[in-house]
């Protein structure tokens, strides 16, 4: 299969606008905040359908100006096309039945074009995205077909796409789309028509696999989207292939991501199984293990604590979400306790996002400061503060203090908390004194 650029447009819409951001020989192209090109006005009609695919909003309404155009719009669904005058509008996106903006801009719906406009994004941060559908299939030779990939999700980050055999390696592989950034649509391409294996990877490490999809269909002499979205916790993604005005395959994740993070009194020794798979081979507390991919689902979690008898306790793991199996308390009555991590990249870049987990068992709830001011309180056993967007700072102070001791448990200073990056400040047990741990998750 090939990848050779970017497939010719209709001639009949040369001189729209819409060429000029899907662009030459360029790889990728930033989509702009309106709608594909061609004049505007109401001398003419357009079409356009609407897809929702916000990561937190289970239902919209898309309005045009004041019309409700797609009412009730569930969460990844596409609506039918309507058709209305050709016009610069206001698209603007509400909770479904709900009375609040939440999203509006400008767009020009040109006449005689087709859109799919793409809803994307977190209820406090949404996107629009109109994706012009006006390509002509009978420009692809027999035997071939075209897609392009559009990232709709700032949480994931650049994204690599490989499209390939079902067994090829991907490091030795080349991608289809590379280094792909957020609300960026990339160019056709041309590749062979068939069956193949789609895999998303964090840009330049395939060993990063976001995605793993077994049965991608390419159809012969036709143009597709592969829209791609973030998971619950921002990592691992969806996908939704549509072809050129046709009806959207939704490919959500099968995995979620898992990991152990011992600290059990006495330097305890920490295995764990999710669904029969190793995802801790024996953790001496305290540790903070990485990530383990694993298959979602209701799962047996075994806890084997120092070699000994292990102790099984049953998990609902949500697709495309980010646990930590925080194990704490001491050799005769260890404690699982599984946390949900949200590892979504701030909304604003220049900031960046701390909580605190305590691990410790019998110490006094505790609290999280950074440069002196509180961001967690109260913070009980087993538990996880609710992440808190911060300033970003090259240099510092965090600290975190139990009321009954005089002296913070845990403090340092220099602390480089980077732009646009998510932090877990641990404290836990499994030395002599609470042990801390700063972990930087994106």
């Amino acid at each position: 299969m090939s990848a050779e650029g970017v497939t010719a447009i209709d001639r009949r819409r040369a001189l729209a606008t819409l060429a000029t951001w899907v662009g030459g020989a360029a790889g990728t192209a930033a989509l702009p905040g309106c709608g594909g090109g061609g004049s505007s006005g109401s001398s003419g009609s357009t079409r356009m359908r609407a897809l929702n695919l916000t990561s937190d909003l289970p239902s919209i309404d898309l309005l045009t100006d004041d019309t409700n155009r797609y009412a009730a719009l569930a969460s990844a669904t596409m609506s039918d096309y309507l058709s209305f005058d050709a016009a610069t509008v206001a698209l603007k996106v509400r909770r479904a039945g709900d009375a609040t903006q939440l999203y509006s801009s400008s767009f020009v719906l040109a006449k005689d074009e087709v859109y799919t406009a793409v809803v994307w994004g977190r209820e406090t941060s949404l996107r629009v995205h109109t994706l012009p559908e006006d390509a002509v299939d009978t420009d692809i030779t027999d035997g071939a077909a075209r897609l392009r990939v559009f990232n709709a999700t700032i949480d994931a980050g650049s994204l690599d796409v490989y499209v390939t055999s079902a067994t090829a390696d991907i490091a030795e592989s080349a991608a289809l789309q590379s280094a792909l950034a957020g609300g960026t649509l990339g160019s056709y391409r041309d590749l062979s028509a068939g069956t193949f294996r789609l895999r998303v990877t964090g840009a330049g490490d395939p060993t990063d696999l976001r995605l793993d999809v077994s049965s991608f269909v390419l159809a012969n002499r036709k143009h597709a989207t592969l829209v791609i979205t973030a998971g619950a916790s921002g990592v691992l993604v969806d996908g939704v292939l549509i072809p050129l005005q046709g009806t959207a395959t939704v490919m959500k994740n099968t995995q979620a991501r898992v990991r152990v993070v011992a600290g059990v009194a006495g330097a305890g020794n920490v295995a764990v199984t999710v669904g029969g798979q190793v995802v801790a081979g024996g953790y001496r507390s305290p540790t903070v293990g990485p990530y383990t991919r694993v298959t979602a689902g209701t799962v047996d979690v075994v806890v084997r604590l120092d070699g000994g008898s292990p102790s099984t306790a049953s998990l609902t793991l949500v697709p495309g979400t980010d646990y930590t199996l925080l194990v704490t308390g001491s050799a005769g009555a260890a404690r699982l306790q599984p946390l949900t991590d949200d590892n979504r990249v701030p909304v604003t870049a220049s900031r960046a996002k701390v909580r605190l987990v305590h691990g410790v068992a019998g110490l006094d709830p505790l609290t999280l400061s950074v440069d002196y001011l509180p961001v967690a309180t109260d913070l009980a056993e087993g538990a996880a503060s609710t992440p808190a967007t911060l300033a970003s700072s090259a240099a510092a102070r965090v600290d975190v203090t139990a009321a009954s001791a005089a002296q913070p448990v845990y403090s340092v200073d220099s602390v480089n908390l980077q732009t646009g990056s998510v932090y877990t400040v641990f404290v836990l047990g499994g030395n002599t004194a609470p042990t801390g741990v700063i972990r930087k998750e994106r």
